[in-house]
């Protein structure tokens, strides 16, 4: 699989630069480790900011727009950081069979899962211990999703 196979088939890829409304920060042990993990996942290098010496300070991920990781150097805290990201209509059960197959040294894939607020959620945790969940509508109930919100949300 190329880094960015699974991305590649999600959405062209937004290189836009614009003021991140949110973003997750991931504190990785191995930044280059890291980044690969995640382009299996469907994110891409948008930029990779320098350090001293020339090590990595910064990498700047991106799945699709407003999807935005920030992968840093330093000490792991496994399960500190959990973000969710619409799956933006990517299967998510071909994804998961995709990532089991995939040589992904420590990481855990699970689901996808059905919720009960009409989606299905697939859990990915990275060799550091960071989660990303994206979740997706489950298409086949959104009328029933639909008559539930018009009956429960004031």
């Amino acid at each position: 699989m190329s880094e960015n196979t699974t991305a590649e088939s999600v959405v062209a890829f937004d290189r836009t630069i614009y003021p991140m409304p949110m973003f997750a920060n991931f504190k990785v042990a191995d930044i280059a480790a890291a980044e690969a993990f995640y382009h299996a996942v469907g994110f891409f290098t948008l930029a990779t900011i320098p350090g001293p010496e020339g090590s990595t300070a910064l990498v700047h991920l991106r799945r699709m727009k407003y999807q935005d990781i920030l992968l840093t150097p330093g000490e792991p805290v496994p399960g500190s950081t959990t973000v969710s990201f619409a799956a933006g209509g990517q299967d998510l059960e071909e994804l998961a069979i995709l990532l089991r197959e995939a040589p992904l040294k420590g990481a855990r894939v699970e689901g996808p899962t059905d919720t009960l607020w009409f989606t299905s959620d697939l859990t990915i945790d990275d060799p550091d211990g960071n989660r990303v969940i994206l979740t997706g509508l489950r298409e086949g109930e959104l009328e029933e999703a639909k008559v539930w919100a018009r009956e429960n949300i004031i």
